[in-house]
């Protein structure tokens, strides 16, 4: 195929698979071109950040050991990049490498050897969950706007920075289907951990975004606390 010909194919999906077994990855590769799915390779986790830098992809293959580093500790660069889908790839089936690699932000995961169409059947699936949340998932009320990837909120013309955790705070608030989430949820779902008595971990997050968005132009905090309930986005 020529090189005009090869700009011209439109595929389904665009995977990064970031793999140090460049055999493997390359038959990986030829196999998935023939689902219709494009492939970009890197083998060192510093080469694969610096693409994620600058280009876009679907999904990331990423495997669990790699040279100067692993998946685990790649993870939670590419959640400071992109919030995009990612799948580990590891010979390992052990139950604790499943939940650690879960819980620092993986999509979902796949243990070698797989066949072909397990995997892209994985593929096409976490792709679909992860466009239908994109397009039910709220950004905006009123002056602020979240860029959840970047964990960055913006009030009117003012970008202001946001750590991971008071990013996915802000994000749950704009989605809540009661216009409130509770304490209960929040530690659940940010904190990934049972909400305990004495635990005010919560409540930091809340005060220190309060302190980085500043008030609500008309109506006090721009975080309510609803007694009984749990917080609310003032709109």
């Amino acid at each position: 195929m020529n090189q005009s010909q090869n700009m011209s194919t439109k595929f389904d999906l665009d995977v990064l698979i970031v793999d140090d077994d460049q055999s493997f990855t390359a038959g990986l590769g030829t196999l998935l071109k023939k689902f219709n799915i494009a492939t970009v390779m890197e083998h060192r986790i510093k080469n694969a950040e610096e693409r994620l830098r600058r280009s876009s992809f679907d999904i990331i293959l990423l495997d669990v050991m790699l040279p100067g580093g692993s998946g685990f500790d790649f993870l939670p660069i590419i959640r400071k990049i992109c919030d995009i889908p990612v799948i580990m790839l590891t010979a390992l089936d052990q139950e604790d490498e499943l939940v650690k690699g879960l819980n620092l932000g993986a999509d979902d995961y796949i243990t070698k050897p797989f066949t072909g169409k397990e995997l892209v059947a994985r593929l096409r699936a976490v792709n679909r969950r992860y466009v239908v949340g994109k397009a039910d998932t709220e950004t905006v009320l009123g002056d602020l706007e979240l860029f959840r990837h970047q964990s960055m909120v913006r009030l009117g013309n003012t970008n202001i920075e946001l750590t991971d955790a008071e990013s996915h705070i802000i994000e749950l608030l704009l989605n809540a289907r009661n216009n409130f989430v509770t304490r209960e949820f929040l530690f659940s779902h940010v904190l990934k951990r049972d909400m305990t008595p004495e635990d005010r971990s919560i409540d930091v997050h809340i005060s220190n975004l309060r302190s980085k968005l500043g008030p609500h132009p008309t109506k006090g905090n721009r975080i309510r606390a609803i007694r009984g309930k749990g917080y609310a986005l003032t709109k």
